[in-house]
């Protein structure tokens, strides 16, 4: 094989590889981010109370 097709393997493969690299690097989500799954979790609202006017139960007031 002449030696400019090889290195345009290389060079190919490199592209290739490093494509795929930055690619999982920026689809990973930094640290310390709230995923998705984290962000839908209940929060604890303590004691509710009913309340008449609006038919629902809301946090007592304290």
């Amino acid at each position: 094989m002449p030696p400019h097709i090889l290195m345009l393997a290389v060079v190919g493969a490199g592209l290739i590889a490093g494509y795929r690299m930055a690619h999982r690097a920026l689809k990973k989500p930094p640290p310390g981010a709230k995923t998705e799954a984290a962000s839908n979790e209940p929060r604890d609202l303590g004691a509710l109370e009913w309340d008449e006017a609006a038919g629902a139960y809301r946090p007592r007031h304290q």
